[in-house]
């Protein structure tokens, strides 16, 4: 089949925007340090201070007028309440500007008390995230990918719905996931580039039919054929679906119908006569899929993707 720019895994949307870190700089435009939308300090300081005097026995600056007091307004009389309200007021301001503070640091959502309300109701639990078995089969002609599954790693086992099999059994080919083939939900598998072809991959995979339940397994392999052919896996290279061979068979003792044909290309530019194609539809709730393909005429490749069928495993 076509592979995408970069062979199989590549990642099609391109590098995360946010790799290497996020923006540099300031993200609040208050003054550096300040962690509160208020002006900068100092910005509301008393525009009146109070005049400073020469203290007793300290000596007149040069060119001050002679006298007791520099010059200004005269000093209060003693027993005045000026002092005593600048001071309060200042007081008033500072209890102000903490509960302020208060608010803004204890009031956000980040600081809720975690203690529970014994009146209150419980929280909700979680809905589960997953639909039930067989919501996803619908279909009952070809359609696009429903999904793709998630690329296995560190050597787990290439597994969709209750179909699987160990990435060991195809020695050397890459984990993928697969967007593109029709009629699938959560398809993963493992691909290899066919060497001398230009954009070009032999693969085996597994995932969900989303066809309805009402359609068996053999009609299932049938169809599902039929829309990989004229699927995104052929686009642009002018495929031709040959003769179907339809059999009945069992995987790890589970009741499943195999179709093999031919899809031959006319795209000089790919250096590749098409692909030999298997398609296994086997009879779980719901059903599962096996789709493999490898260059026409490649006895090697063949005999690996045999050996990734003989190595499925139906969980119970």
């Amino acid at each position: 089949m076509t592979a995408p720019p970069g062979g199989p895994g590549t990642n099609p949307y391109g590098q995360d925007p946010y790799w290497g870190g996020q923006p540099q700089g300031n993200p609040y435009p208050y003054q550096q340090g300040s962690p509160y939308p208020y002006p900068p300090p100092g910005q509301y300081a008393n525009p009146y201070p109070p005049p400073q005097y020469p203290q007793a026995g300290q000596q007149v600056p040069p060119g001050w007028p002679g006298g007791p007091y520099p010059p200004g307004p005269p000093p209060k009389r003693p027993g005045s309440k000026a002092p005593w309200l600048i001071v309060a007021g200042l007081a008033v301001l500072g209890v102000i500007a903490l509960i302020a503070t208060l608010v803004v640091v204890f009031g956000g959502n980040g600081n809720k008390s975690t203690q529970s309300n014994p009146s209150g109701p419980s929280a909700p639990t979680s809905a589960p995230t997953s639909p039930p078995n067989g919501s996803g089969q619908t279909a009952t002609d070809c359609g696009p990918n429903v999904s793709s599954g998630e690329k296995p790693a560190g050597g787990a086992p290439v597994s969709a719905g209750k179909l699987s099999f160990p990435p060991t059994a195809a020695p050397g080919w890459t984990p993928f996931s697969d967007d593109q083939t029709p009629n699938l939900i959560g398809a993963v598998g493992v691909a290899q580039e066919v060497p001398g072809a230009s954009q070009w991959v032999m693969q085996a995979e597994v995932a969900v039919s989303n066809f309805v339940s009402s359609m068996d397994v053999s009609a299932q392999a049938s169809k599902l054929m039929q829309c990989v052919a004229n699927g995104p896996g052929y686009a642009n290279a002018s495929p031709t679906l040959g003769p179907t061979k339809t059999s009945s068979i069992t995987v790890d003792g589970t009741k499943a119908a195999r179709v093999d044909a031919d899809v031959t290309i006319a795209d000089p530019a790919r250096n590749v006569k098409g692909d030999s194609v298997v398609v296994i539809a086997v009879d779980t709730k719901p059903v599962t899929i096996f789709l493999g393909a490898t260059p026409i005429g490649d006895a090697a490749s063949a005999a690996t993707l045999n050996q990734v069928i003989s190595a499925l495993k139906v969980s119970k």
